[in-house]
């Protein structure tokens, strides 16, 4: 039954909500070693299979305070079958050219990320570097302020990560190349801002922020987790639109950026094991003032694992690393939005679900990565033409997937 969208606003203006624990931690430049105020940061992320190793792009003093700069330069080929049209079968060329730099100190922080970037995504065409930067979250996609005035408060404001899901934007950041089936019905990138609250084993969030980057402010989101032991951490989410918005274009979709989007996360790390399950649920609310004709929504769940041969130490990725992450999901869309025409609907059209599965294992030696990635999409009552191959007509999708790099 769909959630009343007025209790969902409730809910999530009630809840002080969490900055997440997930299979990611804060990246804090060179070694994290930071003797101003500690404080909670909304930080660059990392899952826990590759990392980031001490470089010379640092610099500590007591004049400049403490700067740090990481370069992300990979390379990624792939094969398909049944790629839809105008999508090529196979592909090889760069995925990721980007210069992070952030000042990690101090009570006003900064952090810039540019440069350009593939966002490779299971069941939805591929889109080469250059295309997928300009027509997107441009040549500088997040870029923010962090006030921390204290050891249990900041406020980051900029372009920030979107709040909602579990798996991060760029390839680099998470266990997998390929983004899955449930982040696709999330946001990515958001412009406004996120207050973080952290305090022993509970951390929360709030943000406002324009969505699926509309330049419309109106989402709200909040997230809370509870860390029950040195291994384990719940987390509950809400962030969607409270208001309509008219917006409609590949980077802003009309019903992801109308949509409200709520999660459930549980997480277990340990030295070889990293196991995440979590369950999703999306609503879109009929708006016929902005042309959505009737409501919708999505069910999901999803397990991601990583089983490290070279076991973790204190939770992160150590300098020379093997490990073997998988990603299992099931997703089911409901209702019949009837936006713009028949055939227009979340997943692949009104009714229609799939289920994925991902294995990718990796290596990382210093500062050098290679990890191969095979996947595989089935899609269940897709509306025709809209689901794989030329016509549309094809309803599962296999990929054979390799990314290599410098993480500096």
């Amino acid at each position: 039954m769909p959630i009343d969208p007025g209790l969902s606003r409730r809910v999530a203006v009630a809840l002080i909500v969490l900055a997440w624990e997930g299979s990611a931690v804060a990246f804090q430049g060179q070694d994290g070693d930071h003797e101003d105020i500690p404080g909670p940061i909304l930080g660059f992320v990392m899952g826990d299979t590759l990392a980031f190793t001490p470089n010379l792009l640092h610099i500590k003093k007591p004049e400049l305070g403490d700067w740090s700069a990481q370069v992300i330069a990979t390379g990624q080929s792939f094969r398909q079958t049944n790629p839809v049209a105008d999508n090529a079968s196979a592909y090889s060329g760069f995925s990721n050219a980007q210069l992070i730099v952030q000042k990690n100190d101090g009570p006003v922080r900064l952090f810039a990320q540019t440069g350009l970037y593939t966002i490779a995504t299971l069941g939805v065409p591929f889109m080469r570097a250059q295309p997928t930067t300009e027509g997107s979250f441009g040549f500088l996609p997040q870029a923010y302020a962090t006030i921390v005035p204290n050891e249990n408060l900041s406020l980051a404001i900029g372009k920030i990560p979107s709040m909602g899901g579990v798996e991060a934007t760029f390839t680099y950041e998470n266990p997998n190349i390929q983004r899955g089936l449930l982040w696709v019905q999330t946001n990515s990138v958001s412009r406004g801002m996120q207050l973080n609250f952290e305090k022993g084993p509970f951390s929360a969030a709030f943000t406002w922020n324009d969505g699926a980057y509309s330049d419309v402010y109106n989402w709200l989101g909040g997230l809370a987790s509870l860390k029950t032991s040195e291994q384990s951490a719940y987390t509950i989410s809400w962030t969607g639109a409270v208001s309509g918005n008219a917006t409609n274009n590949p980077t802003t979709q009309l019903l992801t950026n109308n949509s409200q989007i709520s999660n459930l996360i549980y997480q277990y790390t340990s030295d070889y094991w990293t196991v995440t399950p979590y369950l999703q649920y999306t609503y879109v609310p009929s708006n016929t003032a902005i042309g959505i004709n009737g409501s919708s929504g999505t069910y999901g769940a999803a397990l991601l694992t990583t089983y490290h041969i070279t076991p973790l130490v204190d939770g992160n990725a150590p300098k020379h690393h093997v490990s073997i992450p998988t990603r299992f999901e099931y997703q089911s869309s409901y209702g019949n939005s009837n936006v713009l025409d028949s055939q227009a609907g979340l997943m692949y059209g009104p009714g229609s679900a799939a289920w994925s599965g991902t294995i990718t294992p990796t290596i990382q030696w210093d500062k050098v990565f290679a990890r191969a990635e095979f996947s595989y999409v089935k899609a269940f009552n897709p509306t025709p033409t809209v689901a794989f191959g030329a016509n549309g007509m094809n309803n599962n999708q296999v990929r054979l997937m390799l990314e290599a790099g410098l993480l500096f």
